[in-house]
This record gives structure tokens, C-alpha cells and sequence, in this order.
């Protein structure tokens, strides 16, 4: 009698978008998601020889209003030891991306939404998220996407309170890339 394996081997599909061939549509679908907010990214822009030995090249180095930011993207639950390991070499901080959120919790929750919290690797504060300042139209990554965190210079901002993770191009640019359509066969 066979039986019928439960297990699932899921293989990364790779995706072609803006003229870079990623490893995964996870990966293109936040790319989408840089692309829509006016972030500049760099895809695997180069690789580097851990301090343990091991060679590591990082997905995404993206530029925010007020500095730059590595980004590994994994789905939910796979660990990146390598990553952190990166950032702790580097001294630079660094950040986990997981699955794209839903703009309608996002909106509904706001920055409480536990599934849009991201831990930047640098030894700082858990809980960041994209946010944007409300005088300039920067694009920050801040403690619960408080804006007025972001150092942009435009001496305008609100209070440290202000929570703008669930602004309105946050939230197409999420829509953009939950719904990106991506050639097949790539």
C-alpha cells in the first residue's frame, strides 16, 4: 500500500520585473512595493565574507529619506541567520520583510497591526514600519511608523506621536504590490 506524502516542497518562483530577475515573486512583489512608494532600491547590490567565514549576499539595500536600510525578505517562520549575522558584522541596520500586508488591516488597525511590525536588526527598538512625514513626503522606517522620527530637515514635523504607517501611499503601495501580475515562465 503507498501512502501519500503530507509534505509539500515549494520551489521560489523567479520573477523578471523593472529589468531585474529575482529569486522570488516575494521578493518582486516588495520591490513593487519601493518602487510605488519612491524608495531607491538596489537589488543584491553586492556580496560579503561573513565574520564566520560564510559568503552572504543581502536582497535589498533600499535608500529612505534619512539614510539606508539592508532588507532580507523571507516568508513568515524561515529563519535568517545569516542576515543577522550580516548586520551584526556590519554595524549597519537591517531589516526582515516578510509577506506583504493587507492595506485593509493595516488601514483598520493601523499601527498596532502586529502582521505590519518589523524588527530592525541593529541592536535598536522591535516594531518599525514604513511611514511617511506629513510636510515633506519622505519615506522613513521608524519605531511604530512615527513619523516624526524621520531626519529629513524639514523641521515640520508633528507630534512624536503621529503614526502614519496606515498613510494612503503606504497603503497603494501596498495594494500595488499584493496585486502586481508578473510575466510567466521566467
Amino acid at each position: 500500500m503507498s501512502t501519500i506524502s503530507t509534505e509539500r516542497s515549494f520551489r521560489a518562483i523567479e520573477t523578471l520585473y523593472r529589468g531585474c530577475r529575482f529569486r522570488s515573486r516575494l521578493e518582486a512583489r516588495w520591490a513593487v512595493f519601493f518602487q510605488t512608494l519612491g524608495i531607491r532600491w538596489c537589488y543584491e547590490p553586492e556580496g560579503f565574507v561573513l565574520s564566520t567565514g560564510e559568503w552572504y549576499l543581502p536582497d535589498f539595500l533600499i535608500h529612505l529619506k534619512d539614510g539606508s536600510l539592508w532588507v532580507e525578505i523571507k516568508p513568515a517562520g524561515i529563519p535568517a541567520l545569516l542576515f543577522e549575522q550580516f548586520v551584526r558584522d556590519i554595524r549597519q541596520p537591517g531589516t526582515i520583510l516578510h509577506e506583504i500586508p493587507d492595506p485593509e488591516s493595516i488601514q483598520a488597525e493601523g499601527f498596532a497591526n502586529e502582521d505590519y511590525c518589523f524588527l530592525v536588526e541593529d541592536g535598536g527598538d522591535v516594531y518599525y514600519q514604513f511611514c511617511i512625514c506629513n510636510s515633506c513626503g519622505g519615506v522613513g522606517f521608524k519605531f511604530e511608523g512615527r513619523s516624526a522620527r524621520i531626519r529629513c530637515g524639514c523641521n515640520k514635523h508633528g507630534s512624536d506621536r503621529d503614526h502614519t504607517a496606515d498613510h494612503p501611499r503606504i497603503l497603494s503601495a501596498l495594494t500595488a504590490a499584493r496585486s502586481a501580475r508578473f510575466e510567466t515562465g521566467a
